[in-house]
């Protein structure tokens, strides 16, 4: 039953991303000394035993999968802290209706970040498939507190029907992360 729940995941697995990474780029990533990444990965290897599309041997090389590089970031706060190891719990998205130019969202940023004088944001804005600007940005407040701002902000300058927006609780902080980079118009971050 184990190798029959085992190839089903393998399976399932195969149509995500091929993004790997080797064991000694994750010490950009999480800021860990490579030593450290070693003790990590006897949790890791175990924690994945079988399922080969996520964490392979290759030789000497690990080959670890994009979506579990969290699973070797810090448990503790970091002394120094830089925008690949950033502790970020909120993800933003908002698309509007009509196209609105990136000055007009780089304000509607700013205002939620007035709203949030003891957070970071880190935003991008990005064209839709239809040629359209839309906003995705991380925050280190909470979820809920996230969700009440922004909010008032989109609701004060959008009919509720002329703009969809989602805030969402962060669960892996290097694949959001990535995700903000994946071809950005603008982006930036406000401290």
């Amino acid at each position: 039953m184990k190798e029959e729940c085992i190839k089903l995941v393998n399976d399932s697995n195969k149509n995500r991303s091929n993004i790997y990474y080797k064991l000694n780029q994750l010490t950009a990533l999480t800021g860990l000394s490579l030593r450290m990444l070693k003790y990590k990965m006897v949790n890791v290897k175990a924690k994945y035993a079988g399922v080969t599309y996520l964490l392979k041997k290759e030789g000497k090389c690990w080959r670890i999968h994009h979506s579990i590089v969290n699973e070797f970031m810090p448990l503790n706060k970091r002394k120094v802290i830089e925008n690949d190891n950033y502790c970020w719990s909120s993800f933003v998205t908002w698309n509007p209706i009509e196209n609105y130019d990136a000055d007009y969202h780089v304000e509607l940023v700013k205002e939620i970040k007035s709203s949030l004088p003891s957070n970071t944001i880190k935003y991008t804005i990005e064209l839709d498939r239809r040629g359209f600007n839309h906003v995705h940005f991380v925050s280190d407040a909470t979820p809920s507190l996230t969700k009440k701002i922004v909010d008032s902000v989109l609701l004060k300058y959008f009919k509720w029907f002329e703009v969809m927006y989602q805030v969402s609780e962060i669960k892996n902080n290097y694949s959001s992360d990535e995700y903000l980079q994946k071809a950005p118009v603008r982006n930036g971050i406000l401290k």
